[in-house]
C-alpha cells in the first residue's frame, strides 16, 4: 500500500487516502494523528471539510462503496451474462482486489463489519448496511437465474444468495491472512460446484 501525504489536498485525494489508512488500519487503530499524517492535511482542516474520526470513516467506507463495491454489485445483479460466468467474473474481482500490491489486503466493508460488530453506534449499521446491500444483489441475480430457468426451479434463491455472498466474505478474510490469488482462486473453484445445474433433460425440454 502506497503511503506518504498525497500531492493536493483536495476533498477527493484526501478522502481516498483517509479510505486507505482505515480499510488497512480499521477505526480504533487510526487516529486522526496518522490521518493527519498520511492525507497531508492540517488537523484543522480535516474537521472543517470531513468532521470528526468518525464521520471520517463513514465517508470513507462510503466512499469504498461507491466507488469499489457497488459498481461490483451492479454488474453482479444487472449483468446479462450467464449465471457461472456473472459469479466467477465477481468472486475473482474480489480475490484480486483483495490481492493486490497497492491495495490494502481484504474488503473494506467486511473488515467493518467484523471490527465494529457488536457496537451500538453508526459504524455497525453502516458496514451492515452495505453488507446487506451485497447480500440483496446475489439474490436478485440467483431470482433473475431462477425466472430464466438458468437454474432448477426449486433452487433456494435465499440460501444460494447467503452462501456466495459470505464467499466475497471469505475471499477477504483468507486475503487478509495472507492467502495469494492462486489459493484464492482454488477457493473459487470449489465453490462454485455449489451452483445447481438444471438437468440435461431439462435443457432439451
Amino acid at each position: 500500500m502506497a503511503r506518504g501525504r498525497p500531492r493536493k489536498t483536495d476533498p477527493e485525494t484526501v478522502l481516498n487516502a483517509a479510505m486507505e489508512l482505515f480499510w488497512d488500519r480499521g477505526f480504533e487503530r487510526t487516529s486522526m494523528n496518522d490521518l493527519v499524517e498520511h492525507t497531508g492535511m492540517a488537523k484543522p482542516g480535516l474537521y472543517a471539510t470531513f468532521g470528526d474520526k468518525e464521520t471520517i470513516y463513514t465517508k470513507a467506507l462510503k466512499h469504498y462503496f461507491e466507488n469499489l463495491g457497488g459498481p461490483l454489485l451492479q454488474d453482479l445483479s444487472k449483468s446479462a451474462d450467464p449465471i457461472d460466468v456473472v459469479l466467477r467474473r465477481v468472486l475473482e474481482a474480489v480475490a484480486v482486489s483483495a490481492t493486490k500490491k497497492e491495495n490494502p489486503s481484504g474488503c473494506f466493508v467486511a473488515n467493518s463489519v467484523v471490527e465494529c460488530s457488536g457496537q451500538r453506534s453508526i459504524l455497525e449499521r453502516l458496514g451492515r448496511t452495505y453488507d446487506q446491500a451485497r447480500r440483496n444483489a446475489f439474490k436478485e441475480r440467483f431470482q433473475t437465474a431462477k425466472d430464466q430457468a438458468e437454474i432448477p426451479a426449486d433452487s433456494d434463491v435465499n440460501a444460494l444468495a447467503e452462501f456466495f455472498a459470505g464467499q466475497t466474505l471469505a475471499i477477504a478474510v483468507m486475503a487478509r491472512a495472507g492467502a495469494d490469488l492462486k489459493t484464492l482462486k482454488q477457493f473459487i473453484d470449489v465453490a462454485m460446484t455449489a451452483l445447481p445445474v438444471r438437468s440435461q433433460k431439462a435443457i432439451q425440454a
